[in-house]
């Protein structure tokens, strides 16, 4: 047999050995210098929250838990009112923003406040998402200034729903059943939008300088809208009220809402006041305004009394319609000369259509289909 030798190139081998890079060649030890470490974010870390809980805001004979120390806290729970009247949750620092998860605060007898916020100064605070039932005030800040609710719903108050003082914010809420006060409480200075405010004694209930807009007054056995001076209401309902729909002060404007079946009167407003564009039918009376007034592109049809008052004198009602009143379409009390009276439409009034029916500010009374008719005619 023969053999056959193979011959290796050995030092060929070598040379490419030599020749790799760096990289493919052994880079050492492979065993791990130690135990795999965390490298996931903490809880902490990703939203820095504090638990409402007895560990982290203790109570005290006040109340069952108390928020201290600015931040941002979050309820874990339902929580259930104490039978010696003390609050649910008592916020004694400013720049605080709590979180009710969803979750209601349930109280006991209608005793105690479910949220106080205490201390001369406090202010910046946000609340939001819960359920607040049957305490004697859902909310409750008289010298807490600056904040906001959100998303918050409050049953069965004894007194009032949301109780605070200037420069509030609320939104998406509702007020139901506070007996003996008002769904919404404010100071000076606030915005509610897109809230609900029913069976209350007064809707809402504030003093200058809102801005209140999309929201509904339903059922209260006082009034629905009650604001002082320097207003800005729109887009909003008052019905059924046990007084009136829209009680409001001088200096501000409302526009493009509806009162409708409020046992007084529909929208009453003081002196420099605009009202436009609204429908007040099937009240009392429909919209009754003091001196220097615009009163504007209105329906008010079908009340007890008349459909349009002025109370005063150096006012513009101008494009109202007014039919089927119980007394006059449109009343001016100042009587001939007091106010401009101009392009409205009035009939089937029971005392009169239109009164006075002469003046030198009052526009003659003329059938649409008249040749002759004046562009200023009433109709």
């Amino acid at each position: 047999m023969k053999k056959i030798i193979i011959q290796v190139p050995v030092l060929g081998l070598f040379a490419t050995f030599f020749l790799l890079p760096l990289s493919l060649r052994a880079q050492g030890s492979l065993t791990p210098p130690g135990a795999p470490g965390p490298t996931m974010k903490t809880l902490a870390q990703i939203e820095a929250r504090t638990p409402v809980d007895a560990t982290n805001t203790p109570g005290n004979a006040n109340a069952q838990y108390v928020i201290t120390q600015p931040g941002s806290y979050y309820l874990t729970g339902n929580l259930v009112g104490a039978t010696n009247g003390s609050a649910g949750i008592l916020i004694q620092a400013t720049d605080v923003v709590l979180d009710l998860n969803g979750f209601e605060l349930l109280g006991t007898s209608n005793i105690g406040n479910a949220i106080s916020i205490s201390g001369v100064g406090s202010r910046n605070i946000v609340i939001r998402n819960g359920c607040l039932r049957n305490w004697l005030t859902g909310i409750i800040g008289d010298f807490c200034d600056n904040g906001e609710l959100d998303d918050l719903r409050v049953y069965g108050s004894l007194v009032t729903g949301f109780d605070l003082r200037n420069n509030w914010t609320i939104k998406h809420c509702i007020a139901l059943g506070c007996l003996t006060g008002a769904g919404v409480q404010l100071g000076d200075s606030g915005v509610l939008t897109d809230c609900v405010l029913s069976s209350n004694y007064d809707g809402l209930f504030g003093g200058k300088g809102f801005l209140v807009s999309r929201c509904l007054a339903a059922t209260n056995s006082n009034d629905g809208f009650v604001l002082t001076d320097d207003y800005n209401v729109s887009q909003c309902t008052a019905y059924s009220s046990g007084h009136n729909g829209f009680t409001l002060g001088k200096h501000g404007q409302i526009r493009d809402c509806t009162a409708y079946t409020n046992s007084a009167t529909g929208i009453s407003a003081l002196v420099f006041a605009q009202v436009k564009g609204c429908s007040a039918d099937a009240n009392s009376n429909g919209i009754v305004v003091a001196d220097d007034s615009v009163v504007v592109d209105n329906q008010a049809g079908g009340n007890g009394n008349s459909g349009i008052t002025s109370s005063g004198a150096g006012s513009r009602l101008d494009g109202n319609q007014t039919p089927n009143n119980g007394a006059y379409g449109i009343d001016s009390l100042g009587g001939g000369g007091a106010d401009i009276i101009i392009r409205n439409t009035s009939s089937g009034n029971a005392t009169a259509n239109y009164y006075p029916t002469s003046g030198n500010t009052f526009a003659p009374v003329q059938l649409p289909n008249s040749a002759t008719a004046s562009p200023w005619a009433n109709f």
